[in-house]
């Protein structure tokens, strides 16, 4: 594969705990690029780049961090074209696609197990593919956890479930955006779940939110073949508010 054919086309990743499908390896159904103010996440909270799970994959695995830079360079070569980025997203969710009518699985896509959304560019360009007529057609759900808040109004569609990711570095804004976005949810992180807890009531007549069964060992990584989101499918569906705990104690 040449650089310039490389350039026109992101790729997806493969995680055991959001995949439809676990066989000899995950269906891949998931979205990243890599972690970092020099990169995506520009709206970084200390307490995320701290706590950064996905950063910490990136330095284990060396091929990890290879991809993601790879849809680095994907996504400089085209971020100053929503249509450029646009055209770079639909092959890989047209593969998804394919793979779960294939397999017969459900067709559920995270967007950014690793990294923020970039730009507006990059949200219309998501934008644009919830819209897409063989997307909607075939039912496809997407969810996605953001610190970047300036990009919400552009993600308010019915096939994409927003989480404001939020920490008490950014708590003053997220509270402001989920006051003029009342549809979103919210993912709460803290240290501890009782700091979740405290983070959560900050939000007058907002439910609190349920741990993350996964985290609190309630349900397993993978069960019966798909992953733990899938099985649980509170976050997909957006049924409710979430809070993730650093800690397990």
């Amino acid at each position: 594969m040449d650089k310039e054919y490389a350039l026109n086309k992101f790729y997806a990743s493969t995680d055991r705990k959001v995949t439809p499908l676990m066989r000899s390896s995950p269906l891949a159904n998931t979205f990243g690029l890599p972690a970092g103010k020099e990169y995506s996440c520009k709206d970084a909270t200390e307490w995320c780049l701290s706590n950064c799970y996905a950063g910490k994959i990136e330095q284990l695995y060396s091929s990890v961090r290879v991809f993601l830079l790879r849809n680095w360079d994907v996504y400089e070569a085209n971020k100053h074209s929503v249509n450029g980025l646009t055209d770079a997203l639909m092959p890989m969710i047209n593969k998804f696609i394919d793979d779960c009518e294939r397999l017969g699985v459900e067709p559920v896509f995270r967007w950014f197990w690793d990294g923020d959304i970039p730009s507006r560019r990059f949200a219309r360009a998501m934008q644009r593919v919830s819209c897409d007529e063989r997307v909607v057609s075939s039912g496809v759900r997407f969810w996605v956890y953001t610190r970047n808040f300036d990009v919400i109004d552009l993600l308010l569609l019915p096939n994409l479930t927003v989480y404001l990711s939020i920490d008490a570095g950014n708590m003053l804004k997220g509270y402001k955006t989920k006051r003029m976005y009342p549809s979103v949810k919210l993912a709460l992180c803290a240290d501890t779940w009782d700091e979740t807890a405290v983070l959560a009531d900050k939000f007058e007549g907002e439910r609190r939110g349920a741990r993350c069964p996964e985290l609190t060992g309630k349900i397993p990584l993978v069960v019966r073949g798909v992953g733990a989101c899938v099985d649980c499918g509170m976050c997909i569906s957006g049924v409710n508010n979430v809070r993730f705990a650093s800690s397990k104690k």
